[in-house]
Protein backbone atom coordinates (compact mmCIF):
# COMPACT_ATOMS: atom_id res chain seq x y z
CA UNK A 1 0.00 0.00 0.00
CA UNK A 2 2.89 2.31 0.75
CA UNK A 3 4.14 1.90 -2.84
CA UNK A 4 0.74 2.75 -4.30
CA UNK A 5 0.45 5.83 -2.15
CA UNK A 6 3.94 7.06 -3.11
CA UNK A 7 3.10 6.42 -6.77
CA UNK A 8 -0.13 8.39 -6.49
CA UNK A 9 1.66 11.27 -4.77
CA UNK A 10 4.35 11.31 -7.45
CA UNK A 11 1.72 11.20 -10.19
CA UNK A 12 -0.22 14.03 -8.53
CA UNK A 13 2.92 16.16 -8.23
CA UNK A 14 3.79 15.52 -11.89
CA UNK A 15 0.25 16.47 -12.91
CA UNK A 16 0.47 19.63 -10.82
CA UNK A 17 3.81 20.58 -12.43
CA UNK A 18 2.48 19.98 -15.94
CA UNK A 19 -0.69 21.94 -15.17
CA UNK A 20 1.30 24.83 -13.71
CA UNK A 21 3.60 24.93 -16.76
CA UNK A 22 0.61 24.80 -19.12
CA UNK A 23 -1.13 27.60 -17.24
CA UNK A 24 2.04 29.70 -17.27
CA UNK A 25 2.65 29.17 -21.00
CA UNK A 26 -0.97 29.47 -22.13
CA UNK A 27 -2.59 31.65 -19.46
CA UNK A 28 -0.10 34.48 -18.95
CA UNK A 29 1.23 37.08 -21.39
CA UNK A 30 4.82 36.30 -20.47
CA UNK A 31 4.15 32.57 -20.95
CA UNK A 32 2.57 33.23 -24.35
CA UNK A 33 5.64 35.22 -25.37
CA UNK A 34 7.90 32.40 -24.16
CA UNK A 35 5.81 29.87 -26.09
CA UNK A 36 5.90 32.06 -29.24
CA UNK A 37 9.69 32.38 -28.94
CA UNK A 38 10.00 28.62 -28.53
CA UNK A 39 7.80 28.06 -31.61
CA UNK A 40 9.91 30.52 -33.63
CA UNK A 41 13.06 28.77 -32.45
CA UNK A 42 11.65 25.44 -33.55
CA UNK A 43 10.63 26.90 -36.93
CA UNK A 44 14.10 28.44 -37.40
CA UNK A 45 15.74 25.16 -36.49
CA UNK A 46 13.49 23.30 -38.93
CA UNK A 47 14.34 25.79 -41.71
CA UNK A 48 18.05 25.47 -40.93
CA UNK A 49 17.86 21.69 -41.04
CA UNK A 50 16.01 21.84 -44.38
CA UNK A 51 18.58 24.28 -45.80
CA UNK A 52 21.45 22.09 -44.63
CA UNK A 53 19.74 19.03 -46.08
CA UNK A 54 19.29 20.79 -49.44
CA UNK A 55 22.93 21.92 -49.44
CA UNK A 56 24.15 18.44 -48.57
CA UNK A 57 21.90 16.90 -51.23
CA UNK A 58 23.31 19.34 -53.81
CA UNK A 59 26.86 18.52 -52.69
CA UNK A 60 26.15 14.80 -52.96
CA UNK A 61 24.64 15.23 -56.44
CA UNK A 62 27.61 17.34 -57.54
CA UNK A 63 30.02 14.74 -56.14
CA UNK A 64 28.17 11.93 -57.94
CA UNK A 65 28.23 13.90 -61.20
CA UNK A 66 31.96 14.57 -60.83
CA UNK A 67 32.64 10.93 -60.01
CA UNK A 68 30.67 9.81 -63.07
CA UNK A 69 32.55 12.28 -65.26
CA UNK A 70 35.90 11.13 -63.86
CA UNK A 71 34.96 7.50 -64.44
CA UNK A 72 33.95 8.21 -68.04
CA UNK A 73 37.24 10.10 -68.53
CA UNK A 74 39.22 7.15 -67.17
CA UNK A 75 37.30 4.77 -69.40
CA UNK A 76 38.01 6.93 -72.48
CA UNK A 77 41.69 7.18 -71.55
CA UNK A 78 41.86 3.40 -71.06
CA UNK A 79 40.30 2.90 -74.49
CA UNK A 80 42.77 5.37 -76.02
CA UNK A 81 45.70 3.63 -74.36
CA UNK A 82 44.38 0.26 -75.52
CA UNK A 83 44.02 1.58 -79.06
CA UNK A 84 47.54 3.01 -78.92
CA UNK A 85 48.91 -0.33 -77.74
CA UNK A 86 47.12 -2.15 -80.55
CA UNK A 87 48.29 0.43 -83.10
CA UNK A 88 51.88 0.17 -81.79
CA UNK A 89 51.77 -3.63 -81.92
CA UNK A 90 50.35 -3.51 -85.44
CA UNK A 91 53.03 -1.04 -86.46
CA UNK A 92 55.76 -3.29 -84.99
CA UNK A 93 54.28 -6.37 -86.67
CA UNK A 94 54.21 -4.55 -90.00
CA UNK A 95 57.79 -3.38 -89.46
CA UNK A 96 58.96 -6.91 -88.60
CA UNK A 97 57.12 -8.37 -91.59
CA UNK A 98 58.74 -5.78 -93.81
CA UNK A 99 62.20 -6.56 -92.41
CA UNK A 100 61.58 -10.30 -92.84
CA UNK A 101 60.46 -9.71 -96.40
CA UNK A 102 63.55 -7.59 -97.11
CA UNK A 103 65.79 -10.28 -95.60
CA UNK A 104 64.06 -12.98 -97.67
CA UNK A 105 64.50 -10.88 -100.83
CA UNK A 106 68.18 -10.31 -100.05
CA UNK A 107 68.64 -14.01 -99.36
CA UNK A 108 66.82 -14.88 -102.59
CA UNK A 109 68.95 -12.41 -104.55
CA UNK A 110 72.13 -13.83 -103.01
CA UNK A 111 70.96 -17.37 -103.77
CA UNK A 112 70.34 -16.39 -107.39
CA UNK A 113 73.77 -14.76 -107.57
CA UNK A 114 75.41 -17.90 -106.16
CA UNK A 115 73.43 -20.07 -108.58
CA UNK A 116 74.40 -17.83 -111.52
CA UNK A 117 78.06 -17.93 -110.50
CA UNK A 118 77.92 -21.72 -110.15
CA UNK A 119 76.36 -22.00 -113.63
CA UNK A 120 79.01 -19.70 -114.99
CA UNK A 121 81.79 -21.69 -113.33
CA UNK A 122 80.34 -24.94 -114.71
CA UNK A 123 80.03 -23.47 -118.20
CA UNK A 124 83.60 -22.21 -118.14
CA UNK A 125 85.07 -25.46 -116.92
Amino acid sequence: MEKNRNGLVAFALLGLAVGTAAYYLLGTEDGKKQLDRANEGIKDLTRSIKDISKKEAKKAAKFAKTAKSDLEGLKARAQDVGKQVIDKASEKATDWASKASDAANKFSTKAEDVADKAKSDISNA
